[in-house]
């Protein structure tokens, strides 16, 4: 038994996000919400003069930093409702793609961010039109219902979630992401590969999900060092583009070890999330081995070091040094102690990490704070 959701439409190519007038008018809508970076100036302007030409009003957020908080969240939920906005465009990365979710699903439901994300608020209604139109390759949030955010009140990082909540429709336009800064590039991959790995060994995995999964991990191989060292490679950007949106498709199986420390952690120490992902991605392999072997010598396949005169142990392995060697070759991060400066006690990282994300159960090696000091213990080791 196993539920799967979709996106209504995914739209996928080159200048395809001419597309995003004429879909708008085909629902009806007469006002967007648009959800931008900061940087992302450019790309909005675009795509107001494409919502213009069909006669389409639009207001743009910029307030959305690295990632999002419930402030900044309430914010947007409040500039929607003023601006009797009927439908929301996210234009950026994973924390716009998340804040533009559940700004929609808050503008029409009753309550609060800490509502929904602390104590299990019901949605009720159902969120506006919501397309996303990602400028990173790695989050996969277009794909997810999930949103991560920032909760002010107790400092944790946590997600809501709702099938609601998903994207409508999804414009993944490779041109936007051309020339994206080489360590953007680098920790957005190794998100989307964790995605992948994590969600295939999951104990949550359905055919679908596994699929999506191994697709996702044999783009990555295939196109993350060479979009890394060839930012303006479209091919690249593409093949990375739609590997993530895969990753996110496959990661409704459930996180594993990986994420369970890297999306507390990283609001600890204040890392972005992909570089989380990067140090702690080989070491949740290793400590999930035993458990997990032959799906691990299967990732191998997908990575290409598959060795069919080897055992599944020795192919497993293969595997993990494979993923080492593409976060090598993109240059990024290995180990944790760079980002600590007053470092919490084991007891205290034990309990973030049991109140933000200790209800996961679909690891392959069951969560308990053994597991957790081991996988926070290997992180600061500069070797690993």
């Amino acid at each position: 038994m196993f539920e799967l959701v979709n996106n209504r439409q995914l739209i996928f190519g080159e200048n395809k996000i001419n597309e995003v007038g004429k879909l708008i008018k085909w629902y009806g809508c007469k006002k967007a919400f648009c959800a931008v970076y900061p940087e992302g100036e450019h790309v909005y302007n675009k795509v107001k003069s494409l919502l213009e030409e069909e006669g389409i009003a639009s207001i743009s957020f910029y307030k959305v930093g690295k990632e999002p908080d419930m402030h900044i969240i309430h914010e947007g939920r409040d500039l929607f409702k003023l601006e009797n906005c009927d439908c929301t465009i996210a234009i950026g990365g994973g924390s716009v793609i998340d804040t533009a979710k559940t700004v929609g699903m808050l503008a029409v439901n009753e309550g609060n961010v800490d509502d929904y994300q602390m104590h299990g608020k019901e949605v009720k209604k159902e969120p506006p039109l919501f397309i996303a139109i990602p400028t990173t390759s790695g989050t996969g949030a277009e794909a997810t219902k999930t949103s991560v955010v920032t909760n002010n009140d107790n400092g944790l990082k946590k997600s809501l979630y709702h099938t609601s909540m998903i994207a409508d429709i999804v414009i993944l336009d490779p041109n936007l992401t051309l020339g994206l800064p080489k360590r953007l590039t680098a920790a957005t991959g190794m998100d989307a590969l964790s995605h992948a790995i994590e969600s295939y060994v999951s104990l949550n995995a359905s055919p679908m999900t596994e699929m999506f999964g191994l697709k996702s991990i044999e783009l990555i191989n295939q196109y993350l060092e060479k979009a890394y060292h060839k930012p303006d490679n479209l091919e690249a950007r593409g093949g990375m583009m739609l590997a993530s949106y895969l990753g996110g498709c496959a990661i409704t199986a459930g996180i594993g070890i990986a994420h369970i420390m890297a999306q507390p952690l990283g609001a600890i120490y204040h890392i972005p999330h992909g570089d989380a992902c990067s140090i702690f991605l080989p070491i949740a392999m290793e400590l999930n081995l035993p458990y997990a072997t032959k799906k691990y010598a299967k990732i191998a396949e997908a990575l290409h070091v598959y060795d069919s005169t080897a055992s599944n142990q020795k192919n497993a392995m293969n595997a993990i040094q494979r993923v080492k060697e593409i976060r090598a070759a993109i240059d990024a991060p290995n180990c944790l102690t760079p980002y600590i400066k007053n470092s919490p006690t084991i007891d205290e990282i034990i309990d973030i990490v049991k109140r933000t994300t200790g209800h996961i159960t679909c690891n392959p090696k069951p969560l308990n704070e053994q597991l957790i000091f081991d996988a926070f213990r290997m992180a600061c080791d500069k070797s690993k």
